[in-house]
């Protein structure tokens, strides 16, 4: 892909660049400097035409708790302002061979482009094969660590940003340098491993005296009233031997959230990733303070936007901007004001004005 970035304004009413904080843990500077960053996104520059009869085929790996079907539909809002028609969300059920028919039905049909949300191209590789075969565009959002390839186009934040982020606001906000730390894995999950894969050893370096731990939950416990690994992580570590806890998404932390409160826990913080509602507004409210204590987004709205001008780069033949490092903001209840709307999402200040102004719509 081409990168024709511009910087635009940062997040929540903020506009420039941060670096990244090196404070020690339980540093109160490191936790100030982790929070006050601001963050700049790749607007295009180049003009391109959002315009045509099209069709666009989009596909929600799945629908769960957790704000997933909420931010589907917030993103089709945002593919239909193209003028295009959309046929979605289709409910991908966090199944390979569910997703790869929906991709292939779509390709039978043929639709002009294809949205993919956290689906990985490598799991459904023939039906991929069928889109580019057909010549039609695969936009993938939220696919890291896959990257992009001959006609798929992933959007989204890279693993290593997410990981950075969510590791300083970790190391920063514990009181502790020998803090014990359980890291939320699940083996079947691409994202979820790859994070894992990075982010434990780069905890074990930033605090080497910590105890790092893993517990996994898997997308079977969403249908549990209480998924057991967590109900064995807090008899295993009672009141004041646990101080942090990291969750990969929205639908793994707010069961934990649930069992934690019914046991009369509040002695850890809980850290989600990837959070839009309802985990966000929770934060920016204090509903589960202190122990929801913090997050770490992505702009969905941001990735919309991108969605709808990479495919209409693609259908005028033009490079596409590279859309596949998005920034990561970390959030607590301190700083969430800057970041997280009244839905519960990051929208960049100007987001709309700034992806119309070089696309030439008509009507």
């Amino acid at each position: 892909m081409f990168a024709l970035g511009a910087c635009g304004a940062g997040g929540g009413g903020s506009s420039g660049g941060g670096e990244s904080s090196s404070g020690a843990p339980g540093s109160s500077a490191a936790l100030e400097e982790v929070l006050s960053q601001e963050f700049e996104f790749p607007y295009p520059e180049e003009p391109t035409t959002v315009d045509g009869d099209r069709t666009i085929s989009y596909i929600l790996g799945g629908f769960a708790a957790g704000g997933a079907s909420e931010v589907a539909q917030e993103r089709l809002g945002i593919l239909q302002s193209s003028g295009w028609t959309v046929e979605g969300p289709l409910d991908g059920k966090f199944t390979p061979s569910a997703q790869a028919t929906l991709i292939e039905q779509a390709v039978l049909k043929g639709v002009d482009g294809i949205v993919l949300d956290f689906i990985f191209p490598s799991q459904v590789s023939g039906a991929i094969d069928s889109a580019r075969a057909a010549g039609i565009p695969v936009v993938c959002n939220i696919c890291a660590p896959e990257e992009s390839s001959e006609g798929v186009y992933v959007i989204g934040a890279t693993v290593e940003t997410s990981v950075e982020k969510q590791t300083e606001l970790v190391l920063a906000a514990l009181d502790k340098p020998d803090a014990t730390i359980a890291v939320v894995t699940d083996a079947g999950n691409a994202i979820v491993g790859a994070a894992n894969d990075i982010q434990i050893p780069l905890l074990k370096e930033g605090c080497p005296d910590c105890n790092v731990v893993e517990v996994t939950y898997t997308l079977a416990d969403l249908a549990k009233p209480v998924a057991a690994s967590y109900a064995n992580l807090l008899r295993e570590y009672p009141a004041g031997s646990l101080d942090a806890v990291i969750t990969p998404f929205t639908a793994a932390a707010t069961p934990l959230v649930r069992l934690a409160e019914q046991s009369g826990r509040d002695d850890f913080k809980i850290f989600n990733t990837y959070g839009d509602a309802p985990s966000s507004t929770q934060i920016k409210e204090g509903e589960f303070y202190p122990l929801l204590y913090g997050d770490t987004m992505v702009s969905q709205n941001f990735v919309s936007y991108a969605d709808v001008d990479t495919l209409a780069r693609v259908f005028n033949s033009q490079p596409v901007v590279a859309y596949n490092d998005l920034p990561i903001a970390p959030i607590t209840g301190e700083n969430a004001d800057r970041f997280v709307n009244d839905d519960g999402r990051w929208v960049p200040d100007g987001l709309e004005e700034k992806f119309s102004k070089v696309w030439e719509m008509n009507g």
